[in-house]
């Protein structure tokens, strides 16, 4: 017989109790699955709400992108050079149009970024500029300035420029809009001066004409009156004088006529270091040059062949009055050197500067003829192919703007370079002969 005592336990308070928290649970479980399933709707609406949105600027960035890419294609292509700055005078963009302008397409210390002043240099104080306008408001058109570029070479640009604006209205920079117009300056310049040198050469042909018949007078009385004066030297020597005045302003008359003479140019190939030699060895013995062997020094490779195409006397009066500048330079202790080579149209446009009128060609001949000479100052260089012009103190003006006129109708170019001091180089370039 079991005597442990039995326990009479009530469990019911304690079910009604768990009963009643089972059921409140049950109710807050089904109101949290709900509420997930509203949360589950409500994130499924706005994903494809999210997905439809992302495809939108999906879409709008793909045309943003190619937008961009256009109007960079279009920067890219333009012949003209653009930069754009922002208020402190940064650059944000420069096209390479802009870069080629400013020489500085190979310079990688010149990106966007870099101060304006940096890569802009006018010759002079210039207001025309990008940061003029975001300094005053105001806006230029088609006005022209002049820079030196990085590689020295002085351009004549044709500007306008612009304020940049947020689409609130606020300016945010400037941007500038340029063109080398140097050119076209250049040949204006020219146009104007052969308009002035045909005039002048009618007229000094019609004086010349004019002059020229009693000159011949003058001449053949002084001969004769120094013939009949070989007992009175002083006479003598007076009537030789009036003859040698005659006959020098005969020589300018020539000259005149010579520079007012439209040339007929007759063109034959030629090998030009074959053509060089000949015409310094009659250069020679026309001339009586003196010690022609130390003063008149040629550098002239014979094994290459160089062919041109030229008329053999009129250029050849070129380069006698090339040559006889260079010696009449300096006097009697003045060397001329003779050079002559070939180089690339696009490394002679880098040492003489794009205003090198030649085109159409890949490879020049180059002639240079170079004095030991006093030299030329430099705000005298740019005139001395002007008729009249002249440095040497008995010079007509005329030697130097006769053989530009004659190497211009063959084509070709004449530049001049000279230090003080350290003489002068006078070089022609033209087109070498091409064989179809």
């Amino acid at each position: 017989m079991d005597d442990r005592p039995i326990l009479d336990i009530d469990f019911s308070e304690d079910i009604a109790e768990f009963t009643e928290r089972y059921s409140s649970f049950s109710k807050i479980l089904n109101k949290m699955q709900r509420q997930y399933l509203s949360l589950k709707d409500t994130y499924a609406e706005q994903s494809a709400q999210l997905q439809a949105v992302n495809k939108t600027l999906q879409s709008l960035n793909a045309d943003n992108r190619a937008v961009t890419e256009f109007l960079n294609s279009i920067l890219t292509s333009l012949s003209s050079g653009v930069i754009a700055v922002n208020r402190s005078g940064r650059i944000t963009h420069i096209n390479p149009a802009a870069r080629r302008i400013l020489g500085i397409e190979n310079d990688q210390t010149a990106p966007p970024d870099h101060n304006y002043s940096e890569i802009m240099n006018p010759l002079e104080h210039c207001e025309y500029s990008a940061l003029e306008t975001i300094k005053t408001g105001g806006v230029f058109d088609n006005v022209e300035k002049q820079i030196r570029n990085r590689h020295g070479t002085i351009l004549t640009l044709s500007v306008s420029t612009s304020l940049l604006k947020s689409k609130d209205g606020e300016i945010i920079g400037a941007v500038e809009l340029f063109s080398d117009i140097s050119k076209i300056r250049r040949l204006e310049e020219q146009l104007s001066r052969m308009k002035v040198l045909a005039s002048l050469g009618e007229m000094a042909a019609s004086i010349a004409h004019e002059v020229r018949n009693p000159l011949v007078g003058i001449s053949g009385f002084a001969s004769l009156l120094s013939r009949d004066l070989d007992d009175k030297p002083g006479m003598k020597a007076m009537a030789e004088k009036i003859v040698s005045g005659v006959n020098s302003i005969n020589r300018t008359i020539q000259n005149l006529l010579d520079f007012a003479r439209k040339e007929e140019v007759q063109k034959a190939t030629v090998n030009l270091y074959e053509y060089l030699s000949a015409v310094l060895d009659n250069y020679v013995q026309e001339c009586g040059l003196h010690d022609a062997e130390k003063r008149l020094v040629r550098e002239l490779n014979a094994d290459d062949v160089i062919e041109v195409e030229l008329d053999r006397q009129l250029f050849k009066q070129a380069l006698y009055n090339l040559i006889s500048n260079g010696i009449e330079a300096g006097g009697e202790g003045t060397r001329v050197t003779v050079r002559c080579r070939t180089l690339p149209l696009a490394r002679a446009r880098g040492e003489y500067g794009d205003d090198l009128e030649l085109s159409g060609v890949e490879t020049i001949a180059e002639i240079k003829i170079s004095d030991n000479g006093p030299g030329i100052p430099t705000e005298e260089i740019g005139r001395i192919f002007a008729p009249f012009f002249s440095t040497k103190e008995n010079g007509t003006g005329l030697g130097l703007a006769i053989a530009w006129k004659i190497i211009k109708a063959h084509g070709g170019d004449l530049k001049a370079a000279s230090m003080t001091g350290k003489g002068t180089t006078l070089s022609i370039v033209m087109p070498i002969r091409t064989t179809q």
